[in-house]
């Protein structure tokens, strides 16, 4: 009997080691399979998993990527959803900017009105060039958490048909681009959706060639860029109307 007591008392913290071990391994894997799927696992559709893929370049959210197409023959990339639109407006619209191309370093339109849940599609002609989100009052400088399409190679307009990228605007408020290819921005090459009064494209230019620039306007054919010089005073006063208004 006693021998019999002994062994079982030996055993019993044995079997609750292996109780415990059993109980600790499967939360140490759900934790693991949590994480990966956090830092980009998992299906796209998923709300995470996509903004895992994303919300590096564009935690903001201001605009959200839904595709990406690299032009020829690539395979358009979805990249979110777009949302439902519910709003007085009615049905969402889609408006074109050309990046490039025979008009040179510009936006055409350079500038646009757009209503919460519109999409816009940006196609990218010669040469090389971005669509990357910035603040106002620095034209030129990469918005931390915003958004940007990254290079779109079109060399001389050989990409048939050419590269684009899908965006949908989140909010009424102003949001500002530039092409962040070198020299590009401060020849004035920027972007702006829903500019105000206060906040104006013509302002939003000057100050990328005054800060990134010669200090004058490149020529730029077939473009809507404001004519004339950009001048110190001016981009100071836009400067100025920067730091005074909200973001």
């Amino acid at each position: 009997m006693k021998f019999s007591a002994i062994v079982a008392l030996c055993a019993a913290p044995l079997a609750l080691a292996g109780v415990l071990k059993a109980e600790v391994v499967p939360r140490k894997n759900d934790d693991s399979i949590q994480f990966v799927g956090g830092g980009g696992g998992g299906s796209k559709s998923s709300g995470k998993s996509s903004g895992s893929v994303v919300i590096q370049e564009n935690i903001i959210n201001e605009v959200i990527i839904i595709w990406v197409n690299n032009g020829g023959d690539a395979t358009t990339q979805t990249v979110n959803s777009a949302s439902a639109v519910n709003s007085a407006a009615g049905v969402a619209q889609t408006h074109t900017v050309v990046v490039g191309g025979s008009a040179g370093l510009v936006y055409t339109p350079n500038t646009i009105n757009a209503a919460i849940g519109d999409m816009v599609i940006f196609t990218f002609m010669s040469m090389n060039h971005t669509a990357t989100q910035s603040a106002f009052a620095t034209p030129c400088e990469k918005l931390a958490g915003g958004m940007d399409s990254g290079f779109m190679a079109n060399i001389n307009n050989t990409v048939v048909p050419p590269p684009q990228m899908a965006m949908q605007v989140n909010v009424s408020t102003p949001i500002w681009f530039y092409c962040r290819q070198a020299g590009h921005c401060g020849k004035g090459m920027t972007f702006s959706i829903n500019p105000t009064a206060a906040k104006t494209q013509a302002m939003f230019e000057q100050m990328a060639i005054a800060q990134n620039g010669t200090g004058t306007a490149a020529v730029i054919a077939g473009g809507t860029a404001a004519a004339g010089t950009a001048t110190a005073a001016a981009a100071s006063t836009a400067t100025a109307a920067a730091a005074a208004a909200p973001p």
